[in-house]
């Protein structure tokens, strides 16, 4: 019999040691690695491995999180050229200074220190605004980078659900169009934008701010292209912007409606963070470093009265 006993209990070890070395294998999909939330201590800065990619945690009662996914510079000899042909690999320039800076303007304006997520590895290397399976990555190295700026944005979403109970995710990137206004995306259609408020009204739940389209007093039309919609504010700080009250559709102009982080990220599949991407332009806005302190001032000054009007925070100042 305890033969019988040590040879079951020397089966189960195996399994047990079976089963951790299968856990911390690499074939885990596009799970992103979501580390140890303890170490989340507001304004630290946590990295990833090899400092390539970065969270300064905000404060605890931030209801704001910032990404920078495109202006990194750094090129891993770990991480081969993306060279597939469908693969794209544009820097979207000085994304990261405009980001520090909203973010600065944020805290001296509210007292608060925003969420900001940030890749300093070039887009050519690693993609973080696609799925893993659309990324083309070329390495192991790449897609762990990947999961590790997925666990931040992860992470920051799931800390203002619980901190504060809703907020707002805002996905910063730059374009090189002929028109010089703010693209700002909300994963509608270029069609559904360019129909009639009826139209667009009935598409809320396709949005990335679909769950604020369920509480705001506003109709889904008025939160695109309204008095309020965050255009309209970028509009009225003296930024050009499209969606907005002045400029209520993309028509057949070049657009970028919002991509993966947008996505996965908003409110579209639940949850109470909602999403926006802002596709800035460079001239007068982000292309030196006068330009992107105003630009900071203006984007924070509409951020604040975009949660006032919305949210209902930020009141108190």
């Amino acid at each position: 019999m305890k033969k019988i006993n040590l040879l079951a209990l020397m089966m189960a070890l195996s399994i047990i040691l079976s089963c951790k070395k299968n856990s911390s294998s690499s074939g885990d999909g596009g799970n992103p690695t979501k580390p140890d939330e303890t170490a989340y201590k507001p304004n630290t800065i946590i990295y990833g491995s090899n400092k390539y990619v970065r969270f300064e945690v905000g404060d605890a009662n931030s209801p704001i999180i910032l990404a920078s996914p495109h202006d990194g510079t750094i090129t891993p000899s770990t991480m081969p050229f993306r060279d597939n042909p469908d693969a794209v690999t544009v820097r979207d320039l000085y994304v990261t200074d405009l980001v520090e800076e909203i973010a600065s303007a944020f805290y001296a304006k509210t007292g608060i220190h925003p969420h900001v997520i940030v890749n300093d590895v070039a887009r050519e290397r690693m993609e973080p605004n696609r799925s893993l399976e659309e990324a083309y990555h070329k390495s192991e190295a790449a897609n762990a980078l990947w999961r590790e700026y997925h666990g931040f944005l992860k992470s920051a979403r799931d800390m203002v659900a619980k901190n504060v109970g809703k907020g707002l995710f805002l996905d910063m990137h730059g374009h090189g169009h002929t028109k010089k206004r703010v693209e700002v995306g909300y994963i509608v259609s270029r069609s559904n934008l360019n129909a009639s408020d009826a139209t667009l009204n009935g598409v809320a739940n396709t949005s990335s701010i679909y769950q604020l389209s369920t509480t705001s007093a506003y109709s889904f039309s008025q939160l695109i292209r309204g008095d309020y919609a965050f255009g309209t504010l970028l509009a009225n700080e003296g930024i050009p912007a499209v969606p907005s009250k002045t400029d209520p559709t993309p028509n057949d102009d070049d657009y970028f409606n919002g991509g993966y982080c947008t996505l996965t990220y908003g409110s579209r599949n639940g949850g109470t963070v909602s999403a926006i991407q802002l596709e800035t332009h460079g001239t007068d806005l982000r292309n030196n470093a006068t330009q992107r302190k105003a630009s900071g001032i203006k984007i924070a000054d509409a951020i604040i009265k975009y949660m006032k009007n919305h949210y209902g925070l930020l009141l108190d100042k």
